[in-house]
Formats: C-alpha cells, structure tokens, sequence
C-alpha cells in the first residue's frame, strides 16, 4: 500500500497544482472540473486498474469522477489487480473559491471489494477518539440524547464535560445539536466545511481544543472519516440521510435505509489515503509558488496515510523532493 500511495500523491499533487490559477475567483464548479479532469488523467496515466466507488459532487450537481468509472492503464484488463477508491479532488470548493482556508485535493485507495459503497448524499455522522471508542459498541449510538452522550465520552477521555469541545458544521440543520451540546457545558467549534481535516486532528490528537465531531455532513467525506477511524482506532457510526428521490432510492437498493454503520463497515480493510493541500490550513500547508533557476513551480504538500504511519510528502514541478514523518 505504501508503494501505491507514493503514486497516488503524485495523483492528488496534479490536481492541487491544476486549480490554481481559479484560487479566489469566485468560479468553484470550474475550478472543481479542472481538479476532476486533472485527477482523472493523472490516475489514467499509472499502470494499474482503479473502481470508482464514490466520486464527489452528486448531491450539489458538481463535476465529478463517476461512481463505477474505471480507470488506470489496466482498466481493459478485467482479471488484473483492481483498487477502489473514493475520490474528492477539490475538497472545500467554495473555500477554495471564497479564497479562504481549508481546502485540499483528497483520494482514499483500498483493495477491489472492500469499501461500501453509499449514495452522494449527506451522512449523519459521529466521530470520537480511541479513548472513548469502546462506548459506540452499544453504550451510545446515533439517536442517544447529547445530554447523555456526552458526559460519557468525556469520562472516557478523562475530561470534565466543559472541557470538551465538539465539532460541528455551521448550518442551521444543526441548530438543535449546537444548542444541546452547549447546554450541557461543552464548547461548539463550528467549521463551514473541511469535515477532514478536522477530523484528522481529532483522531490523532493533533488539536488539543477538538475532541469528537458531530453531525450530519457529506457521505463520501464519511467513508475517508471512517477510513481514519480504522486506521487509528476510533470510533465512527454513520447513518446515511438521503435528500432527493434517487438517493433515496439508491439508499434503498444498498440496503442502508435507516442502518447504523461502524467504520470497518464502510471500508473492510487497510488502504492508503492521500490529502494534498491546496490552500493552507491548520493540518496542512497549501500550494506555494517558488522559483528555481528562473523557472515558477508549484510546492505541494501532501499527506499519506498508510497502516499507523503518516508522512508528509513535498512536491515541487511535479518532482518529489521531500518525504519524511508527519507531526
């Protein structure tokens, strides 16, 4: 798997570097295509056979990979070895078009079978650290008062309840649970996308002030959550909340309707997931422009998350020229 992310990075990498020129305009659904076209013909170019399992972009009508699109040198050849992958290529479009923090290029590999696929639609979703993981195997599940979920994860974690700090979208769907989390003392870090990254620095207690994550976000973004979970040994429930006719019956056809979902449900085994930055955020540096013998190139940073390493992954050109630990 490491040696397949070290090709992958240079996938998320191309795509990073391609949005560029649309940083801050205004114009996310081009910048969006642009990503979309630039991961596809990277993956196009590697000498393997990748399974679309979710692109991004169903529920908002943006440009996307296809669900079911295969790709890769080898993708005529049906008997040779086959990924599937979950693919964002332009996380946080409209921070990336607002020219605001957070956004990233974002690709999740693992072996042919083993990720569920859901629907492009919104997941309820609840995210909690290794410490407190045990407690989603029946003590607390997804329709669990917070004024009772929440002082046992904090027991878990040995805080106080009005040490804890949850994070959650800033949308008014969540209006109930931000007021139902600070009732009970908690702190509410509201965040109006990166659902990721956030994530990130809660499973792996790069925040010291986040501690879960709570709330109905994207379902594609739920699979890569649930991904990390595994990885790290957190815990994540899911439960996938349809907002149209087709994904209502498409929740349907896979048998999720009303199903509560564990991370090594969504992705049944180890896998390799890459987080390019694009523009800056507390997780990661994004593009930078540096000149070299006369020459502009882009720097991109990236994250590769193999097994319970994670690296930091330098580009410059297009070229590696930097790898060592992350954190």
């Amino acid at each position: 798997m490491e040696e397949l992310g070290l090709e992958l990075a240079g996938v998320t990498e191309q795509a990073a570097r391609a949005v560029m020129p649309y940083s801050g305009k205004g114009d996310k659904n081009t910048a969006d295509e642009l990503a979309v076209e630039a991961m596809r013909d990277a993956l196009d170019r590697l000498d393997r056979r990748f399974h679309v399992v979710l692109g991004e972009g169903g529920k908002d009508d943006a440009p996307m990979l296809f669900s079911g699109e295969v790709l890769g040198r080898r993708k005529d050849q049906a008997d040779a070895e086959s990924y599937d992958l979950i693919v964002d290529p332009l996380e946080c479009t409209t921070n990336f078009a607002k020219g605001l923090p957070d956004s990233m290029s974002v690709l999740l590999a693992a072996p042919a079978g083993s990720v569920q696929p859901v629907p492009g639609t919104y997941m309820e979703q609840l995210l909690v650290p290794r410490e407190a993981a045990h407690l989603l195997d029946g003590e607390i599940d997804l329709d669990t008062p917070v004024a009772e979920a929440l002082p046992r994860i904090a027991e878990a974690m040995g805080n106080a309840v009005s040490e804890m700090c949850v994070v959650v979208q800033d949308r008014p769907r969540h209006k109930d649970l931000i007021a139902a989390i600070r009732a009970t003392g908690a702190g509410v870090s509201l965040i109006d996308s990166g659902s990721i990254s956030s994530a990130f620095r809660v499973i792996l207690g790069r925040s010291r002030r986040t501690h879960m994550l709570w709330g109905t976000f994207g379902a594609p973004e739920g699979v890569v959550l649930a991904f990390m979970a595994r990885e790290a040994g957190s815990g994540f429930l899911g439960r996938v909340r349809p907002h149209d006719e087709q994904t209502t019956r498409e929740t349907h056809e896979l048998g999720l309707e009303n199903k509560t979902l564990r991370e090594k449900d969504l992705v049944r085994s180890g896998g390799a997931i890459l987080l390019s930055g694009i523009h800056s955020s507390s997780l990661l540096r994004g593009v930078e422009l540096v000149t070299r013998g006369g020459r502009h190139e882009h720097r991109v940073y990236t994250v590769l998350w193999t097994g319970d390493r994670q690296q930091l992954l330098v580009h410059e050109g297009g070229e590696l020229v930097r790898r060592e630990r992350f954190g």
